[in-house]
């Protein structure tokens, strides 16, 4: 009888390093995803005027580079305007679309690069988180620190859905 509870224990044993390592390898093969990122520069593609809201200035060209198809339907960017402020600094709005059904939570960071594409020291520049709702067009702005601040770049970054 003790024979057949130490065999019993052995395999229960055994079972269950098996289940643990799978559910290990599944947790490591996701990991990856757990932060995705989608960068938007200014840069060389457009959108119709019609798609962007009134204010701020003109329209920007730019280009967004996509990580992750599903934080691209989080966060749709539909218009990107630039201006300039005092002592000419520049100045960049991206208006942002959920068209999910539930609210969405993301962060965002602008930084600023000179003409040659050099970082501009920006003491603001840390992650901002925002939740946007469904249907909801939010808009998320920045001032360059410096008149020699030429060129900006949006990284929106993921958080899990929970």
């Amino acid at each position: 009888m003790l024979k057949n509870a130490t065999m019993f224990n052995a395999a229960r044993n055994a079972i269950l390093t098996r289940d643990a390592m799978l559910i290990c390898t599944v947790a490591l093969a996701l990991l990856p995803a757990c932060n995705t990122a989608n960068t938007t520069t200014a840069g060389s593609g457009s959108r119709s005027g019609s798609e962007t809201p009134k204010g701020l200035g003109s329209n920007v060209e730019y280009e967004q580079i996509i990580t992750n198809g599903w934080l691209n339907y989080k966060a749709n960017i539909v218009g990107v305007r630039e201006g300039t402020v005092t002592d000419n600094l520049k100045r960049v709005a991206v208006d942002v679309y959920s068209d999910q059904s539930a609210l969405q939570r993301f962060s965002y960071k602008f930084e600023w690069f000179d003409a040659s594409g050099m970082p501009v020291v920006n003491p603001t520049g840390s992650l901002i988180s925002v939740s946007i709702h469904p249907k909801e067009t939010i808009t998320l702005s920045s001032v360059a620190t410096s008149a020699t601040a030429t060129q900006w770049r949006l990284t929106f970054l993921d958080h899990q859905q929970r």
